[in-house]
């Protein structure tokens, strides 16, 4: 994520799209993928769209999703998305992974378009970690599919308890188990599942305590904490104006930043940069040049040869926490000039990894990742399982610009995005922590190649983003400085000098530090139903008091988000009090209560008593 031309920054979610809304009136979506556990309904897809409504197919086909749950529970009913020209009787089956059909549904009463629903015959208890298979029978074809959209390993539209882990079909004109395989492709089959009990559907993020193993990162051990870093930097540049400190060091951590990731031409030049970074009470994770690729695009890595840990101990390295060894690995294109030529196999990364570790055991390593871990995004040599990237990385960073990224789909663009990447990732590092990269309102502003009259991220969709990530499993946030102005070069250090990003940054920082000990701890999923805009919520206990946090994104129909409604289920049925963070007080009965946002709106609700 160097500041690169425009092919590297292109890190689209192909074959993805985002969990979207296609109504905007007064009908209460399915629950969004994410929210629902304890009583609670959750599907996989919510009210996401594919990027083809109707493929040109016209032969009667069966089409199926394989699915996982990461908690135990009960399939109800299922759903599918209907599209022009798919019309006749539709009918539903859940299967298990031999063929045998478990349970049966007739769809009645459809619409004309969209998602449609129908109740299984009987509701058969899943248990987790089980593959089960959900179909319904298209009997005129042009069925909705989005072509090789598995190729990266299961599709992650939310923080729930469900992941679609494969698509599945067969011919005829009768239901048949969908056993064949086609190009990885994605139907938009769904269920309904209501989860046994109110527990965590996400992996637990990395305690606290994880940090305590390296003495350098001993004060990231504080629960009320998070870390919040910035890209690529130095931080002995003179700041913008006095008024900010005098250097970029002091600047950043002005604005609520307090760990470097990267430092330009270190370790094989040092200006004071490590030092400059401790004055200003910066961690700093560094090393950018241990795996750099050549700009033929191959990886003439040197990490084995790089003495790091002498280097560091040379330049006193009070500050430097850990080492950055790559960026964009999943991509092949860390300095912009071979994007799209595969992945860098995952044993190489592991084997550098390993380097570090065995160089200098006393500092935590980090890569940062680009479409392959966040997005599913499988080019050439690209490995199967996406978790083999991260096994032996100490801390994972992610980045997606799905605000303002020109080269991604519409569709699969938008605050909503950082959801669904934070989420993904979590689930592909369990036990990790999760840095999830933020733009800022200056980085794309003028760009030469961003389409004409597309607008800057505002402030209030940099904060959605940080919160939907945060939500969603991320326990650390990271910012991108850099803009891309037209015609001329990145300039690196953008958001200090446009008052704008530096008031966003400021903000976001600020808000997510006073939620840190929740950020923190173990998710446990709530049930929500949304009018309006999409709304993703978690659960949270920290410091003995339970709180509800919430967001308000957006949706292809909503590009720009919108006013919301949300109806929230909490486990446990629980009947008492609510105080939000706006002052107010609002009542839950049997577990459900009712409040509503404005656009991009956060919430945060604390409970009188400790759930989850």
């Amino acid at each position: 994520m160097r500041a690169r031309t425009s092919a590297a920054l292109a890190t689209a979610l192909l074959g993805l799209v985002a969990t979207a809304c296609t109504s905007v009136g007064p009908v209460p979506h399915p629950p969004p993928p994410g929210e629902g556990a304890g009583g609670a309904p959750t599907t996989m897809y919510g009210a996401a769209e594919p990027l083809t409504a109707a493929f040109p197919d016209p032969a009667a086909t069966t089409l199926g999703v394989r699915f996982t749950s990461t908690l135990p529970g009960v399939v109800s009913a299922v759903r599918f998305f209907k599209g022009t020209g798919n019309t006749g009787t539709h009918l539903g089956a859940l299967w298990d992974t031999e063929g045998h059909q478990l349970a049966r549904a007739t769809f009645k009463d459809e619409t004309a378009a969209g998602w449609q629903q129908a109740e299984l015959d009987h509701p058969v208890k899943i248990q987790p970690g089980v593959t089960y298979l959900a179909s319904y029978l298209a009997p005129a074809g042009h069925y909705a599919a989005t072509q090789n959209a598995f190729d990266g390993g299961p599709v992650v539209y939310g923080s729930g308890p469900l992941t679609a882990v494969g698509g599945g079909f067969a011919t005829g004109a009768t239901q048949a188990f969908p056993g064949g395989r086609q190009g990885n492709s994605e139907y938009f089959v769904d269920v309904v599942f209501t989860a046994d009990r109110a527990t965590g559907h996400l992996p637990s993020p990395a305690a606290p305590q994880y940090w305590a193993k390296w003495p350098t990162t001993k004060a990231w051990s504080d629960q009320d904490r998070l870390p919040i870093g910035v890209w690529m930097q130095d931080p002995t540049t003179p700041a913008p104006n006095s008024q900010q400190g005098p250097d970029e060091a002091h600047a950043f951590r002005a604005l609520g930043v307090n760990t470097l990731v990267g430092l330009w031409d270190w370790p094989i030049d040092d200006h004071a940069q490590v030092k400059a970074a401790e004055a200003a009470g910066l961690a700093v994770v560094a090393g950018g040049k241990a795996c750099d690729p050549a700009p033929t695009g191959g990886w003439p890595c040197t990490t084995a040869d790089l003495p790091l840990a002498a280097q560091a101990a040379r330049v006193g390295a009070g500050g430097l926490a850990g080492y950055l060894l790559a960026d964009e690995p999943d991509l092949n294109a860390p300095n912009g000039s071979a994007q799209g030529a595969g992945c860098l196999p995952p044993e190489k990364l592991t084997a550098f990894a390993d380097s570090l570790h065995r160089q200098d055991p006393g500092r935590p390593v980090l890569v940062n990742f680009g479409s392959g871990v966040g997005g599913g995004f499988k080019g050439p040599g690209c490995p199967a399982d996406f978790s083999q990237y991260t096994a032996p990385v100490d801390i994972v960073s992610v980045d997606f610009y799905g605000i303002t990224d020109p080269y991604s789909p519409g569709p699969s663009k938008g605050v909503r995005s950082y959801g669904r990447v934070a989420a993904r990732t979590r689930m592909v590092a369990p036990g990790k922590p999760v840095w999830v990269f933020l733009e800022t309102p200056v980085q794309m502003l003028a760009a030469s190649r961003t389409a004409a009259g597309t607008p800057a991220a505002s402030p209030a969709q940099v904060r959605a983003a940080a919160w939907a990530a945060l939500v969603n499993g991320a326990t650390g946030l990271e910012w991108f400085c850099h803009s891309f102005a037209a015609g001329g070069a990145p300039v690196v250090d953008a958001c200090l000098k446009d008052p704008a990003s530096a008031g966003a940054i400021t903000s976001v920082d600020e808000e997510a530090q006073r939620y840190a000990a929740y950020w923190n701890a173990p998710p446990v999923a709530v049930g929500v139903t949304t009018e309006g805009a999409p709304v993703t919520a978690t659960l949270r206990t920290a410091h003995g008091r339970t709180a509800l946090l919430a967001v308000a994104t957006d949706a292809a129909a909503l590009p720009t988000g919108g006013p919301a409604k949300a109806t929230f289920t909490l486990p446990g049925g629980y009947t008492g009090t609510l105080r939000t963070e706006d002052g107010r007080e609002l009542r839950a009965k049997n577990g459900k209560f009712t409040d509503t946002f404005t656009a991009y709106q956060p919430h945060v609700y604390t409970l009188d008593a400790r759930l989850g």
